[in-house]
């Protein structure tokens, strides 16, 4: 079962597993919001897979970008 937490709740967790980490809240919200790592929402809450938010950290972002496709050449 994937460990659900609050992004709050994330990044308290972060700062316990890693006490000298870097990451900021806002840091964290803002991987969040750019949708980075994925989440659900309750209503007003956002909850963060928290295992897919340390593979994210571990691996960096995964996700192909236009510049990384192979496009078609129109002649």
């Amino acid at each position: 079962m994937p460990r659900m937490r609050l992004v709050k709740d994330a990044f308290e967790q972060l700062k316990k597993d890693d006490p000298d980490t870097d990451v900021t809240l806002y840091a964290l919200r803002t991987i969040v919001k750019s949708g980075l790592v994925p989440t659900v929402r309750l209503g007003r809450k956002v909850l963060i897979n928290y295992d897919s938010l340390l593979e994210y950290f571990r691996f960096g972002d995964k996700k192909q970008t236009a510049t990384d496709a192979i496009r078609q050449i129109n002649r």
